[in-house]
């Protein structure tokens, strides 16, 4: 087995190093304005929507869109995304893996992807993953390497107008997945379908005897790795069995929606119970934007995800309407 040569993620007359520096930079300015835009969201729930306060939000969002035309410009040559991921053990010291088993892994693998994308991409996640999310989130062998038994995965970016790329965000967020300590948190931001996923994976490496080692270099030049031994995956597929999902309600609340963050796709709600946050889907842009900082009626969903091990708890809430009172 031959050693694979540095994959190239960017074209090839871009210079990788100072694109990551100015995708890194650029990344830091958007959510720079982001913060800044939540603190005069904040002044505007405490002192009303006095025009200074619109207006200056309006200029955070107007830089906010150049900085965006700038990242995607600069990530349309960033071309495909590299995973290495290497299984280790005793079975693999050769460098020869099981056919049947290396199946059920990159199966395992390509259907988490799948499950995260949808998560990332969609605001109400189905059993069926839908046809565009599994032609954005395809994982494709790129070649193997020597690293007891190594496969290097490759993904098309496909960077949209605004600078992002939902396979980029579903790798980030895998990672994120990966290196967690805290699986719950997890559950409340991509979902039970996900989880029950990544449970699956971790089970079919226990199966295959196999640890993993995974790499993936993001386009703002950091390294993003998870790897596990043998005892980890077995603590870690325990944990992740007893994290249970309640059944979703919909619930309904008077008061002010006092944030909303576009980009990142958040709302922040004042009413008679109190303080409410949670996901706000695109297509709620418009009446989000209309609706902010004035009195209105929200239906969102709420689910509870509890991790019987540690009894802690987190909620996940996704907006489904907004209206004027």
């Amino acid at each position: 087995m031959q050693r694979l040569p540095e994959p190239r993620s960017w074209r090839a007359n871009t210079n990788a190093e100072h694109a990551e520096m100015r995708v890194r930079w650029l990344r830091e300015q958007l959510i720079a304005a982001d913060t800044a835009i939540a603190a005069q969201q904040r002044i505007i729930a405490a002192d009303g929507p006095a025009e200074i306060y619109l207006l200056s939000i309006e200029s955070l969002r107007s830089s906010q869109r150049k900085l965006e035309h700038e990242l995607a410009e600069l990530m349309s040559a960033r071309e495909t995304e590299f995973v290495d991921f290497a299984l280790q053990g005793r079975k693999y010291d050769g460098h020869r893996a099981s056919a049947k088993a290396l199946a059920v892994v990159l199966e395992g693998m390509q259907k988490l992807y799948e499950r995260v994308g949808q998560a990332m991409g969609t605001p109400y996640p189905t059993l069926v993953i839908p046809q565009a999310i599994k032609l954005q989130c395809q994982l494709e062998v790129a070649g193997f390497f020597p690293s007891s038994f190594g496969i290097r995965f490759a993904a098309q970016t496909r960077t949209d107008l605004t600078g992002s790329s939902l396979p980029e965000t579903s790798l980030a967020a895998t990672f994120d997945l990966f290196n967690t300590d805290n699986p719950v948190e997890q559950a409340a931001r991509l979902g039970q379908r996900v989880m029950v996923q990544y449970r699956h994976v971790v089970n079919t490496l226990i199966k295959a005897e196999a640890t993993p080692k995974a790499t993936w270099h993001t386009p703002d030049g950091q390294e993003r790795s998870w790897i596990a031994d043998e005892t980890a995956l077995i603590t870690l597929a325990n944990r992740l069995a007893n994290i249970k999902e309640s059944p979703v309600r919909q619930v309904q609340a008077t008061g002010v929606l006092t944030g909303a963050s576009l980009r990142r796709r958040k709302f922040e709600f004042f009413g008679d119970e109190g303080a409410i946050t949670g996901k706000a889907p695109d297509e709620l842009a418009a009446k989000v934007t209309q609706c902010f900082g004035k009195p209105c009626t929200i239906t969102y969903t709420e689910t509870r995800y509890i991790d019987e091990t540690t009894d802690q708890e987190k909620r996940s809430r996704t907006l489904i309407d907004v209206t004027p009172t």
